[in-house]
């Protein structure tokens, strides 16, 4: 009986964080770019997003920083990734992409943002959204360009 009621709350945990947010949710977000832009995760909509919470100090942040590039060039406008760090200043940020150039746009993480994605517990943490505004996948740690190229194939389909 503990199994199946576990069962059930691990299948509503994940079916819950996967549905549409569209009211007050996910796909509701705005964020302000480090060069001042407002991107409004809803105005995407039709594009596959990946939302990449990150940091500078992260050892396999900095490692998908590179990946991401390359999705940005191979799949162009029909994806957006958005990248949202969780360093103490703009300014780290900056002074990172002298070292590691990053060609998606960036964000300050807050509290507001991390809430509405459930909470961010660990680095890299990304979400997978599909075409529709739903979050399909929340992925923990490094995963290589060929797990992220091939989900965002599936999603373009």
């Amino acid at each position: 009986m503990k199994r199946l009621l576990f069962g059930v709350l691990l299948a509503a945990f994940v079916l819950s964080s996967c549905q549409k947010k569209e009211e007050g949710g996910v796909y509701d977000i705005s964020l302000k770019t480090l060069d001042g832009q407002v991107i409004r995760l809803k105005d995407h909509r039709g594009k596959v997003i990946i939302v990449d919470f990150w940091a500078t100090w992260c050892v396999p942040c900095r490692k998908s920083i590179p990946d991401f590039n390359r999705l940005k060039r191979e799949f162009g406008d029909d994806l957006l990734i958005v990248g949202i760090s969780k360093d103490d200043s703009p300014q780290d940020v900056r002074e990172f992409e002298r070292e590691i150039p990053i060609d998606y746009p960036v964000a300050m993480s807050n509290r507001r943002v991390e809430e509405a994605f459930g909470g961010i517990l660990g680095l890299p943490t990304a979400f997978l959204i599909n075409r529709e505004g739903v979050v399909v996948k929340k992925v923990l740690g490094y995963k290589p360009y060929e797990f992220w190229k091939r989900n965002v194939q599936n999603l373009l389909r």
